[in-house]
């Protein structure tokens, strides 16, 4: 027997348990995408167990109760309203100073206007959910060969429909597949959500994306026409990034903020995958130099991205419950 060992994740197992079988005899939940760019492998789950009835209009509320959301008032302000009785933008309307500028929140509120609410510093994108169905939402995450401009191996994307949530993961099996995936994204998959919700996506997984884009195309997909490419990754969707909440809403809770962390600590459930996210790109090469022997990698990597998925509009719920 073979023995391998990558720092503390031992492959062993995967190597020997899965040597000489095929990404098709491992899942049968597959199909091969084609477009005038070439074609990948996609997987598919339909999950009955994730929730669809995650409250966003709570966060209209929440918003209502902002004061600080008006020009002009901040902590020191709010707080002597609030001891005159005037505790939302609803009441504020009845202020002489403030009636104007909170009059004109609350239409933005009600025209579910996120572009603009968003523009406020004292909103954050998660306090502008309710301007959203959870149809309108797209759970993405990334796998790569490595980092900075290092190839893509890996986009799965999450998103609710007919009640169901679905998971699919678009994997290059050849790295000449790569652009056939993102030819289906901005073709198939983007132009029918409105917001990205990612975990640490800001920081990584869009901005890596609107590079790939840009070096396939010189256009990226994630932005609007006005705006000049390579300054910006994403303007034309709204983008909720888990990760920023947990911290804020936990801080000081936890010592770890890693969704794998997130995930025992708020959703109280340990994976079955235990690969590191810093060795997907190494158990890809390795497939890549023997496929034969090392595709139990390939299932450890796909197994690892779809748990990304799977979690992300579990916590989304946890981070709403607790508003």
């Amino acid at each position: 027997m073979d023995y391998y060992k990558f720092e503390s994740f031992d492959i062993t197992p995967l190597v020997e348990q899965y040597r000489g079988k095929r990404l098709q005899d491992l899942y049968q939940n597959h199909r091969t995408i084609s477009n005038n760019m070439g074609e990948f492998i996609e997987f598919f789950w339909e999950e009955k167990d994730i929730p669809n009835d995650i409250d966003l209009f709570k966060t209209q509320k929440k918003l209502l109760y902002n004061l600080k959301t008006v020009n002009y008032i901040g902590e020191y302000i709010e707080k002597k309203l609030n001891q005159r009785g005037i505790k939302t933008l609803i009441d504020l309307r009845y202020n002489l100073n403030f009636s104007s500028l909170a009059n004109q929140i609350i239409n933005l509120i009600k025209n579910k206007d996120y572009k603009t609410l968003a523009k406020n510093r004292h909103i954050n994108d998660l306090d502008v959910s309710f301007c959203f169905k959870i149809e309108d939402f797209l759970f993405l995450d990334i796998e790569t060969l490595g980092i900075i401009d290092s190839p893509i191996i890996l986009v799965g994307i999450g998103f609710f429909k007919n009640n169901k949530f679905k998971i699919h993961l678009l994997f290059t099996r050849e790295l000449e597949e790569e652009i056939a995936i993102y030819e289906h994204l901005r073709t198939q998959i983007f132009p029918n959500f409105k917001s990205f919700i990612t975990y640490n996506g800001k920081t990584f997984d869009i901005p890596y994306l609107a590079n790939r884009f840009l070096y396939f195309f010189d256009k990226n997909p994630m932005i609007s026409e006005d705006d000049p490419p390579y300054e910006k990754s994403n303007t034309k969707f709204h983008h909720i990034d888990l990760y920023h909440h947990c911290r804020r809403l936990y801080k000081g809770k936890y010592n770890n903020y890693s969704l794998t962390s997130m995930e025992e600590k708020l959703l109280r459930w340990t994976r079955n995958n235990t690969l590191p996210s810093n060795l997907v790109g190494l158990c890809y090469r390795k497939y890549k130099d023997n496929p034969k022997r090392y595709i139990g990698l390939i299932k450890e990597i796909i197994e690892h991205n779809y748990y990304d998925i799977y979690s992300m509009p579990l916590i989304l719920k946890n981070l709403l419950d607790n508003f």
